[in-house]
């Protein structure tokens, strides 16, 4: 199960430099992704992906860091599946529309720190 913690690792480093070189490009494909038809396809995947971090972390060295990445996954799976008090759309609705370009980069930067952490912890 390396390589699917070597695959998010690349994944997370490669959507956080786009998001850093490309804001406004990424901002629109967000919203495309975003809609309310893809809602349930998001929480799913999410918690898989939660899922498969977890069993894989057996497989490394940063073994607590790989876990709470994957509770925090199924954690945000259920929290979209269920949207409580329409929370997720108020928080897809900033991210979407109030959101600076800052704020886009940062999340860039948090993105491909914990890329970096994984994948020198594999």
């Amino acid at each position: 199960m390396k390589w699917f913690l070597y695959l998010i690792s690349f994944y997370l480093i490669a959507s956080g430099s786009c998001f850093i070189l490309y804001t406004i490009q990424c901002k629109d494909l967000l919203k495309n992704v975003l809609t309310k038809n893809y809602e349930k396809i998001i929480s799913v995947s999410a918690i898989i992906i939660g899922l498969l971090l977890i069993i894989s972390a057996f497989h490394a060295q940063g073994f607590w860091f790989i876990v709470v990445l994957g509770i925090i996954a199924i954690g945000k799976g259920f929290f979209v599946l269920f949207n409580p008090k329409n929370s997720f759309d108020n928080i897809r609705n900033w991210y979407l529309n109030t959101a600076s370009d800052q704020t886009y980069r940062l999340f860039g930067i948090i993105s491909i720190v914990i890329g970096t952490v994984m994948i020198t912890w594999i």
